[in-house]
């Protein structure tokens, strides 16, 4: 019983196995590909031992009750009673299962199984519960197994789940109807809770799996393994019962057939559950939708655990269970309710979304809670003053949602804009009240871009306007020419002012003397005077005495004191600027002011109305202290509200100049303003003195402006960032570095400081203006304004040369290099550059004498004997004589005279006559002098003239010189004679007449015969042509002619290379006289189309050789065009490895034959290789054989003769076709070998003989087979040795041929060629040696200018080393802030962050970023798992794609099934037709029937009349009983129940031919619906729809073969029931003939009384055929389309119809 008690349902259980024979397979079945012989041990002692097992066709009881398929085992017998069964493969052990395929999860509780044969003797049941996935073992069985199974426990099961083997199911006995059972819970075992999780575990499966291993054989097997041995073993099984049920975890009490499953078989246990207890699921694995408020959970025999239904407050129908919640709620329940609505959240629908806050008017189970009108509460509520949220966004929330929406700003609030939900004053909490962000509010932006909230603006307090910037992107509204987002930047080519930018030069000031009323105080008295009294006195005083030297010094006294009265108050003093000097100084240099002089300032250029500190820079000159008597007046009254109210005008100060120190600051400021003018004045004097001293002077550098930067917005007050400012300006000492020069290092925080305010005293940042010519670029120092400037320019803006320079340019200006000895100071012309000379000197630099003069500094005249007055100031050299002199001191004649020029001599300078004299045309010689000996003139000839007076041309040179104007020209021999040899050229003609270097020709000018080369460059080289390949008309004695300018030979027919040493490509046979020939390679079969030029050879692909590799390779044969083959030469029997390359056949040695030489030759018996020679007698037989042959051989030839001559034997020539039988037959016997069969026992004497010679001999050959694989690679290696041998030779011709025309060359040249290419080298070496020098020594050398540049860049880096960390660290903390900045970019891109390593990689981002790279340097953004906008961009650029891949595939799957259904629709009119024709022709066959029945009718009664009527004689009577008794069918019995049996079947089967095409018409129109909504569908529909359309293309395809199949049968059936009706026919018309004698044969009915009884029961028993015919005629009546009736009128006459009585005819 099934049902469901208190808590667990139990289904029914039954065989899973019924209804599923298409899901049981077997992976052995005999006959599946044809008829197989199988044996039965049982049977061998009877006469039927063996039978046929056809499996190609299902079973059948009538027609393939041969067929052993696995679905046999479903039911034990057939239809008839007959067992039928499944069986395996004969012989085959192992391999063998048998697999049932479940369609869901069972439970399976037993197993029986009965064999036809031996139980296996090894075997195992497996299941799976993840549909064959996965398998684990149920139990082991075996007749041994410890043998079989060792690992596996073979003692008695413990639990219930042990995996065990038994053995009692594996015995060898019984040989048939052996049963195998599996329980899967034994009995044995007591099983405390059967609902429990384990014990469903073991039950639960989806596939079964009976695996076969080994089979009970009786032993034979082991000595005979040929098939007819092993046909007797194989597994056989008659029934196989799988007990189970649906699985259903206890909440269903029946099942239902799952979706898809057609099969309803009687008896069958269908696999969806019915389920129960609010589950749901194929096997009520889960629970019912909204029921999820506990766990889901099997049913237990107490417990039903019902899935409950969640609460959701009546917002949600979904939920979900959580485990959590179920533990929290102390298991009271889990469900989450999921997607809840009217804008609610919580586990229970319970609470408001975010940004939504409850109405208190209304219950949270209202779904119209939000109904209420929604309020805007602008900045109030959501405390956004960054982005505001507009009326109309929120009434568009409100009507999209149920609940009031909270209205916060979702950048501003915290959470996203979530307000508070609902009132509770306790906890601070008003519904709907919005909570904001940190720094929501002005003077803040990025809202949005921090989590935290806005930042802050931090607008530069003096480069913004205000404090206030753009919440987009925080940009603040900046001054002019100020940039960045806090305008804390300056713009190219502009400036911050710095604190001393309002400096006055005291060169520029005005100059006033000491009694000038200008300027302020009162001048002190003059100490010069007492002094000149003084000296004058003393002077006196000497002079009467007599005191020489006192006196001197006196007037040295005086004159000094004169020239400091002429000295000037105040002058400009400019100093140069050294490398490697501080600069303590502005500008040019000093204004040099003397004791009690001033300078006046005047102001007009001031930039705002404020108090500036009045600062002087000074550098005195002795250690005495100085004061300073400042007046500053304004010319206009003041008129700004700064410096308006304040009095007086005029400000007096006086300050002390500290010999110690460098500047002063005066002690109270003075408010200037701008558009007034002022004036300041200064008079200096000495500190504590009365009097004023000539010699007392002050250097005095410039005044400086300094603004009281504390009055200025963002210094004022007590904000803490106005006292910071102010701190940070006193801690950074930022004041203090503009009061001395140089001005150290400003510090970061400086730079921005003074920035700032700069921009508020200028309304933003000045121009740079540097000068185009003396700035290197347009862009200065960012504070200060200092211009790049030039070498030598200075100037804040480069615009003028430095003190010592001068020619402000392009270029910068040039140092004056004044002279220290020739000028009287360093200063020169800005402009000319000239420099001040003393007396005596000249010059630019007054560097030179007088004109007339050398040697400077101490000058001296000119030394030139009087033939001119300049001499070069330096050397004293004398420049331009005259008269023809020459040399230091014109103390010589020039070239071309001749005499004693010497001042004194009383000579002069003379021409020289060679012949003619200078300016005659007719003067060859360069110069002349006087031989003492023979006081003759010798002319120093010029080049290429000779002779005492040059009369004649030299050697090497030729012309005509006895005229005038002629000359000697060098002989045109191109450099290739010897120019000493006086008969190297002809004299007059120029004629070359001893060439040398291998040269020839008039002018030698080309290459010797046999020579090569550059005549000019006396490079002729011998031609170094091979012979072998040259031409050999070009040949003489070993020595070939090339040509004269390449040296190229003339090279044979497709021979090439410069010496014609090697054949052209492609070519081969070098050496011969008609040249190379082509190599002819095959195009296909050769690697390519050259070859060794030697042997020809080409390089063959693999399989392929000979030359040409037109051959199969080495050791293979065959048409190479076709198909080369392996020779595959036995070695033992072969001579060689290589057969014939046409044949293939091998050659063999003596004793072996066949084309590998693996067979026993003629004459020899045994095995190969173990053949031996046959007994001598063979010999005789095998002559016998062969004068058969002969005399065959002989007929054949008087056939072919006979053939020929046109007499052809004909067909009736029996002695001729005798003949050539006989002739085939001994062809046969002896290609057969049948002889040696008939000889067997004669030859295996010698054969074993034999054996032991043909084992020695074997070993022989493989030893010799060995050596020819050595030999042959050894050929291999040798050849490739002889070509790399044939290379190195020919390079080394060629070296030798170069190192022969070297020494040729040499040998040729001589001594003086040799020694001239020594001179050559030398030269060359001296100058490379000169090179080198210069470039490591010397000022200019690379190495001194790397030195100096080195030193330079060290002091560079040292003076710029603290601006530089500065800088850096500045860097370093800006690209901290860029790289958080960075990552989190990367987190929104990427979705992660970058920390790229050195080489790229980001080891602890997966997700990549900025920077990170893969291993092949691709970079890496995004990826699995990635929630950045790039994975998200490829996740939907994936999807895109495969949507279009699938819209793609079901476009061209709806086209396949369009087709398919065209094609079914065709088949499906076909089939129409067909079924029209069969019901008219069962029509027609009906009415024909009908008449027969009815003429049979009439029949029966007129037999009935006849055998009734009196007077019937007993002959007549004997004859209609004979009449009868010859009545037969037209087979026996057996034939006609098989007959009958078929035509029941295919009447049968046609009877659904109807229902097929119902099915059909059926499948069609769904086809069509398919079709229909494939076009919506996605692509798994469209492939459902495909796969229905493909089975009923098949069901069609089977049902028009059954119906053709039955309308044959029908039709041939037909046919022998007409033969039947016809015979009918005649029996009556027989019986109207015997009527007429009934009367004269009633006296003979006595006599055949026993005879006239057996023809009354022949007709009681026609009287049964007629009861049966009518009831046939009423039943086809009933039904018109069924032609199963017709068919049986006859079949059954057949039947009923007694047996003696058959029909004869």
């Amino acid at each position: 019983p099934h049902g469901c008690m208190e808590g667990s349902c139990y289904p029914a259980t039954g065989n899973l196995l019924i209804g599923r024979a298409i899901n049981l397979s077997a992976t052995s079945t005999c006959g599946l590909h044809g008829p197989e012989h199988y044996c039965i041990v049982s049977h061998l002692q009877e006469l039927d031992k063996c039978f046929a097992c056809n499996s190609q066709r299902p079973y059948d009881p009538y027609y393939h009750k041969n067929s052993h398929r696995v679905e046999n085992v479903i039911q034990l017998k057939d239809s008839n009673e007959d067992l039928t069964w499944w069986q395996s493969v004969n012989g085959v052990c192992e391999g063998v299962s048998i697999r049932l395929n479940l369609e869901a999860e069972f439970h399976f509780t037993h197993l029986i199984m009965k064999f036809k044969t031996f139980r296996p003797a090894a075997m195992l049941i497996e299941r799976s519960a993840d549909f064959g996935r996965s398998w684990r073992p149920y139990r082991y069985f075996a007749y041994n197994c410890t043998k079989t199974f060792p690992r596996v426990p073979g003692h008695a099961i413990h639990y219930i789940n042990d995996v065990i083997c038994e053995e009692r199911y594996s015995d060898i006995e019984p040989s048939t109807k052996g049963e195998v059972i599996y329980k899967v819970l034994d009995p044995a075992i007591h099983v405390k809770d059967p609902y429990s999780l384990e014990i469903q575990e073991l039950l639960r499966i989806t596939n079964l799996r009976i695996n076969f291993t080994k089979l009970h054989t009786l032993g034979d097997n082991l000595l005979d393994r040929r098939s007819d041995v092993l046909q007797k073993y194989y597994y056989s099984l008659y029934e196989l019962v799988v007990r189970g049920s649906c699985f259903c975890y206890g909440h269903a009490s029946e099942c239902a057939p799952v979706p898809g499953v057609d099969a309803r078989d009687s008896g069958m246990i269908h696999g969806r559950c019915v389920c129960k207890h609010n589950t749901e699921g194929l096997n009520c694995e889960r629970c019912r939708d909204f029921h999820n408020d506990l766990a889901w959970s099997p049913a237990e025999a107490n417990d039903p655990h019902t899935c409950r239904e969640c609460n959701c407050n009546g917002h949600s129908n979904q939920c979900h269970f959580d485990m959590a919640v179920y533990l929290a709620t102390g298991n009271a329940g889990g469900g989450v309710c999921d997607h809840c609505l009217h804008n609610t959240m919580g586990r229970n629908c319970e609470m408001c979304k975010p940004f939504y806050y409850k109405d208190p008017s209304r219950d949270i189970r209202d779904p119209a809670m939000g109904d209420s009108l929604l309020t805007h509460r602008g900045l109030s509520a959501h405390h956004s003053h960054c982005v505001t949220v507009s009326l109309s966004l929120s009434i568009v929330l409100f009507t999209l949602s149920l609940s009031p929406a909270c209205d916060c700003d979702p950048v501003g609030s915290m959470e996203g804009g979530v307000c508070d939900t609902h009132t509770d004053l306790d906890m601070g909490m008003i519904a709907g009240q919005c909570r904001c962000k940190l720094n929501v509010k002005p003077e803040y932006w990025g809202l949005g871009n921090d989590l935290a909230g806005c930042r802050a603006c931090d607008c530069d307090f003096g480069g913004a306007f205000s404090n206030r910037c753009m919440v987009e992107n925080g940009q603040c509204d900046c001054r002019r020419h100020l940039i960045g987002r806090q305008c804390s930047d300056v713009q190219p080519g502009y400036f911050c002012a710095p604190l001393d930018y309002y400096k006055y030069e005291a060169e520029d000031a005005v100059g006033h003397s000491p009694s000038d009323h200008n300027l302020p105080g009162k001048a002190r008295p003059q100490a010069e005077v007492d002094c000149v009294e003084h000296l004058n006195n003393q002077l006196r005083r000497h002079r009467r005495h007599r005191r020489i030297a006192t006196t001197q010094q006196q007037r040295a006294a005086l004159r000094r004191i004169r020239q400091l009265q002429q000295t000037p108050d105040v002058r400009s003093v400019h100093r140069e600027r050294s490398q490697g000097h501080m600069v303590t100084w502005t500008g040019p240099g000093f204004a040099r002011v003397k004791d009690g002089a001033g300078l006046v300032f005047t102001i007009d250029n001031i930039p705002h109305a404020m108090e500036y500190d009045i600062m002087i820079r000074y550098e005195p000159e002795s250690t005495e202290d100085w004061e300073a008597i400042v007046s500053v007046t304004s010319l206009l009254l003041p008129t700004s509200s700064r410096c308006g109210n304040l009095l007086p005008t005029e400000q007096l100060y006086t300050v002390t100049l500290p010999h110690n120190r460098r500047y002063v600051q005066m002690p109270r400021p003075f408010c200037f303003e701008p558009s007034n003018r002022y004036v300041v004045a200064i008079r200096f004097q000495r500190h504590g003195v009365s009097q004023r001293h000539l010699t007392a002077f002050i250097l005095v550098d410039s005044l400086v402006l300094i603004p009281k930067y504390t009055e200025l917005l963002g210094f004022q007050g007590n904000d803490p960032a106005a006292e910071e400012r102010r701190d940070e300006m006193v801690r950074y000492m930022c004041l203090d570095s503009f009061m001395a020069m140089p001005m150290p290092m400003l510090a970061e925080m400086c730079t921005k400081l003074i920035c700032s305010i700069s921009a508020i005293l200028h309304d933003g940042a000045l121009q740079c203006q540097c000068d185009p010519q003396g700035s290197l670029s347009a862009e200065c120092d960012r504070v200060g304004g200092q211009c790049r400037c030039k070498p030598n320019v200075i100037g804040q803006r480069c615009d003028q040369c430095a003190p010592g320079t001068y020619g402000f340019g392009p270029y910068g200006c040039t140092a004056c290099d004044c002279h220290s000895q020739g000028s009287l100071g360093h200063q020169c012309d800005p402009v000319t550059g000239q420099c001040p000379c003393r007396q005596g000197a000249s010059g630019r630099q007054c560097s030179d004498c007088q004109p007339g003069q050398w040697g400077f500094p101490s000058c001296r005249p000119c030394q030139c004997n009087g033939h001119t007055d300049d001499c070069n100031p330096q050397t004293g050299e004398c420049q331009t004589c005259r008269d023809y002199t020459d040399g230091q001191y014109c103390e010589r004649c020039v070239n071309g005279f001749f005499g004693n020029p010497v001042l004194g001599s009383g000579d002069h300078c003379r021409p020289c006559p060679c012949p003619g004299n200078p300016g005659s045309g007719h003067s060859n010689g360069d110069s002349c002098h006087t031989d003492i000996s023979s006081n003759q003139i010798l002319c120093n000839c010029k080049q290429g003239y000779t002779g005492p007076r040059c009369e004649r041309c030299a050697p090497g040179y030729y012309g005509n010189i006895e005229h005038p104007g002629g000359q000697c020209l060098p002989c045109q021999c191109s450099g290739n004679i010897d120019t000493q040899d006086p008969e190297s050229c002809d004299p007059r003609t120029g004629q070359c007449l001893r060439c040398l270097y291998n040269t020839d020709g008039a002018s030698c000018s080309d290459c010797k015969p046999g020579y090569y080369g550059n005549a000019l460059a006396q490079d002729c080289r011998r031609c170094t042509c091979v012979t072998a390949g040259t031409q050999q008309s070009y040949c003489t004695d070993g020595h070939c002619h090339c040509d004269r300018q390449t040296g190229a030979c003339p090279c044979r027919d497709n021979v090439v290379g410069h010496n014609c040493d090697q054949c052209a490509p492609d070519y081969w046979n070098y050496g011969t006289d008609r040249g190379c020939e082509r190599c002819g390679c095959h195009p296909l079969h050769a690697m390519g189309s050259h070859c060794n030029m030697f042997s020809g050879q080409c390089h063959c692909q693999q399989g392929f050789g000979g030359r040409q590799c037109t051959e199969c390779e080495q050791l293979h044969w065959g048409d190479p065009r076709v198909q080369c083959e392996e020779c595959n030469c036995h070695p033992l029997g072969s001579e060689m490895a290589q057969c014939d390359r046409v044949t293939g056949v091998c050659e063999c040695r003596e004793g072996a034959v066949g084309r590998r030489c693996d067979e026993c030759a003629r004459g020899f018996t045994g095995v190969f290789p173990k053949c031996v020679r046959c007994h001598p007698c063979f010999e005789l037989w095998d002559d016998a054989v062969c004068m058969i042959r002969r005399d065959l051989d002989h007929i054949r030839y008087d056939i072919r003769r006979i053939l020929e001559s046109g007499e052809t034997p004909g067909v009736g020539d029996k002695r001729i076709l005798e003949l050539e039988n006989k002739l085939a037959q001994v062809q046969d016997l002896i290609r057969d070998g049948d002889w040696d069969r008939l000889h067997h026992q004669m030859f295996n004497t010698t054969m074993w003989h034999s054996r032991a010679e043909i084992a020695l001999t074997d070993g022989r050959l493989m030893s010799v087979a060995w050596e020819l694989n050595g030999t042959a690679v050894q050929d291999e290696v040798l050849r490739w040795n002889l070509t790399q041998m044939e290379r190195e030779l020919r390079d080394l011709n060629t070296t030798l041929m170069h190192h022969r025309q070297k020494q040729e060359n040499n040998l040729s040249s001589g001594f003086q060629g040799n020694f001239d290419n020594v001179k050559k080298y030398y030269s060359e070496s001296q100058n490379a040696q000169q090179k080198c020098n210069a470039s490591v020594s010397g000022p200019f050398s690379p190495v001194e200018e790397s030195k100096a540049t080195r030193a330079h860049t060290e002091d560079l880096l040292n003076k710029r080393q603290d601006k530089f960390l500065r800088t850096v660290a500045a860097q370093k903390k800006s690209l901290s802030e860029l790289q958080n900045k960075a990552q989190d970019v990367d987190k929104k891109v990427c979705g992660g962050h970058s920390n790229a390593s050195s080489n790229g990689t980001c080891h602890d981002s997966p997700c990549g970023g900025a920077g990170c790279r893969d291993n092949d340097g691709r970079r890496v953004c995004g990826g699995d798992g990635c929630d950045g906008t790039v994975s998200a961009s490829l996740k939907g650029l994936k999807h895109a794609n495969d949507v279009s891949d699938n819209l793609t595939a079901a476009s061209e799957d709806l086209q396949g099934m369009a087709k398919k259904l065209q094609d079914i629709a065709m088949l499906t009119q076909d089939v129409k037709n067909q079924a029209m024709d069969t019901l008219d022709k069962a029509q027609k066959k009906k009415d024909l029937f009908e008449n027969s029945n009815k003429k049979l009718k009439e029949f029966i009664q007129k037999i009935k009349d006849f055998l009734t009527e009196e007077g019937a004689d007993p002959e007549s009577i004997e004859k209609v009983a004979q009449q009868v008794l010859a009545i037969s069918l037209p087979v026996n019995r057996t034939t006609l129940d098989s007959m009958v049996q078929q035509i029941k079947d295919n009447i049968n089967n046609l009877t659904d031919v109807e229902g097929v095409f119902n099915h059909t018409s059926q499948q069609l129109h769904q086809a069509k619906e398919l079709l229909n909504r494939a076009k919506d569908d996605t692509a798994n529909t469209t492939k459902q729809a495909l796969d229905a359309s493909e089975k009923a293309i098949q069901k069609a395809t089977k049902a028009l073969d059954h119906a053709l199949n039955n309308l044959n049968s029908t039709r041939n059936t037909t046919v022998k029931q007409m033969d039947a009706m016809m015979r009918l026919a005649n029996l009556s018309m027989g019986v109207e003939a015997l009527k007429t004698k009934t009367d004269q044969n009633r006296e003979m009915a006595k006599d055949a009384k026993n005879q006239a009884e057996n023809a009354t029961n022949a007709a009681s028993g026609l009287e049964q055929v007629e009861k049966h015919i009518d009831t046939i005629s009423s039943k086809v009546t009933n039904n018109n389309a069924d032609t199963r009736d017709e068919v049986l009128i006859v079949v059954r006459l057949y039947e009923f119809v007694p047996g003696p009585y058959f029909f004869k005819g």
